[in-house]
């Protein structure tokens, strides 16, 4: 154990220090920016690849690049469902939303899925921009690429895409609906929680739109919305084993759902317990550490990635995929809401 240790210090510091380094620099940015659109995970990836092309099979550093993720994304997946992962939260959320969030994942997944096979897309790319989409966009996708072994360029693509959709229906077209047919601001609220792919841009989108009627407080308003966008986690119970079985071909439970499961039943039992204890002293720790470690694993996997790959076939096909279902998902809310309302 000591040996496999030192070797892996021995070889693989430089790369994995790397990654480290470009973790941090990516937190840093979202916590001095405060920004919703500064996703550590993203940026992290997207200095990670823009990096690569200086240090290109450069054999000093590639092993590092390899085992970050391995490392990393573990530490993430514990301390994420730790935080989200809160079954007590969930009791709170109207039965019906419950339900019109579950149609809404379920539509999110089945177009991706169609569009996959049918634009003869890549297997395990599918899998993350449906999971990244109907989910929690890159928090999603980084749980969910070691379940489907993703290469880097899998996960790069697949961030690229939902984060391009996402951008565009938080500037464009979730503003637009939302003047065009004059929601008030708890309508917005479950559109922005129910479809909008990160968490930063469901709070962003609620917190910068200007209401004809602001129906409930604002601060109310965007507390409902990141609620909704709280219980579309619990769709990672399901896609992880559903993607890991098909890829295998069997009924397969991966260790990370029992992890992931096991420290989110652990989140809410101390929710329960000491609700003040669990809100002030461990959410500003559980945080930080799930963020930095994913910042530090995404880092690692863009600078295993390719940047031509955005843009290829693969790039473009996926960022059709991405749009597709995010539209999908939005004709579902409409519908569902004229029959919960």
């Amino acid at each position: 154990m000591t040996h496999s240790l030192v070797t892996i210090l021995k070889n693989e510091w430089r790369g994995i220090l790397l990654a480290i380094l470009i973790g941090l620099v990516a937190y840093s940015i979202q916590e001095l920016t405060r920004s919703a659109f500064a996703d550590p995970l993203l940026v992290a990836m997207m200095i990670g690849i823009i990096l690569r092309r200086n240090i290109k099979d450069d054999p000093r550093f590639d092993a590092g690049f390899r085992t970050a993720p391995k490392i990393f994304i573990p530490i993430g997946v514990i301390f994420y469902a730790a935080q989200n992962l809160n079954f007590m939260e969930y009791a709170e959320v109207d039965y019906r939303i419950i339900a019109l969030l579950i149609v809404v994942i379920v539509v999110y997944f089945g177009s991706i899925l169609f569009l996959g096979k049918s634009l003869k897309q890549k297997t395990k790319i599918t899998y993350l921009i449906a999971t990244g989409s109907a989910i929690c966009g890159a928090s999603a996708i980084a749980i969910t690429s070691p379940v489907v072994d993703a290469e880097p360029d899998d996960i790069s693509i697949s961030l690229f895409s939902v984060a391009v959709a996402g951008l565009v229906g938080l500037f464009i077209i979730i503003p637009f609906l939302g003047t065009l047919l004059g929601l008030t601001n708890k309508v917005f609220a479950l559109l922005a929680g129910s479809v909008l792919q990160f968490t930063g841009f469901v709070k962003a989108a609620v917190s910068h739109m200007l209401f004809a009627v602001e129906e409930i407080p604002a601060k109310e308003a965007v507390a409902l919305a990141l609620s909704v966008k709280t219980v579309r986690y619990l769709g990672l119970l399901i896609a992880l084993p559903l993607f890991a079985s098909l890829l295998k071909k069997r009924v397969f439970f991966p260790w990370f759902l029992w992890a992931f499961l096991g420290a989110g039943l652990i989140g809410s039992w101390i929710y329960s317990s000491d609700k003040i204890y669990y809100t002030q002293v461990l959410l500003p720790v559980i945080k930080p550490v799930y963020n930095i470690a994913w910042s530090i694993a995404l880092a690692a996997i863009g600078l295993n990635a390719d940047i031509k790959n955005l843009l290829s076939n693969n790039g473009m096909k996926a960022l059709v995929m991405a749009f597709a279902g995010f539209m999908a998902a939005i004709i579902t809310f409409f519908i569902g809401m004229q029959l919960i309302l």
